[in-house]
């Protein structure tokens, strides 16, 4: 099995670099507002009281209490794997390599995303409003995870560029004619 790779990557200007962590210091930026109280379970209750009754009318408080729950898991899952994909890139740009997916990449996303989930969860453990779960991370993780395998599994399938796809057998002559 012949596996994708780039010919002979260009290392990224300190520009392109920092461009690609923007979208990465943005969605940190985002979680960071998510852990304040704004977004407490109180807040997001009221909201989404409103949009059930909207649809469905009203409900148990029990049946209201679990859809609530799920809908915050959800948002965990969600909004952790985003980080993960996004700071997969970053990571991409910052260590450029020959292939289109390399487990490093991966495995500093997953680092990256386990550090702010944990700070995520300390930060809540100062917010009276808040409640501060261990759970909760393992929920992040769980998204940041199956983010990864994604990219994984579609970076191999993925066609290459025509002018970009050679097989592990042609990297040698490659750099050869770029010497």
């Amino acid at each position: 099995m012949a596996t994708s790779v780039i010919a002979n990557p260009v290392p990224p200007s300190l520009r392109v670099r920092i461009l690609a962590w923007m979208p990465t210091l943005l969605w940190l930026a985002a979680i960071a507002t998510f852990s304040t109280d704004m977004f407490s379970a109180r807040h997001t209750e009221s909201i989404l009281l409103r949009i059930i009754h909207l649809f469905y009318g009203n409900m148990t408080y029990r049946q209201f209490n679990v859809i609530h729950v799920f809908v915050r898991k959800t948002a965990h899952f969600s909004v952790y794997g985003g980080l993960s994909l996004v700071s997969f890139y970053s990571w991409r740009v910052t260590f450029p390599g020959r292939l289109r997916w390399e487990f490093k990449w991966s495995v500093l996303a997953l680092l990256l995303t386990l550090l702010a989930a944990s700070l995520d969860e300390f930060h809540q453990l100062f917010v009276p409003s808040r409640g501060s779960s261990i759970r909760d991370v393992g929920m992040d993780m769980l998204g940041a995870m199956f983010v990864q395998i994604l990219i994984a599994s579609f970076s191999n399938i993925l066609p290459v560029p025509k002018d970009q796809n050679l097989t592990a057998d042609d990297t040698d002559e490659t750099q050869i004619k770029s010497l």
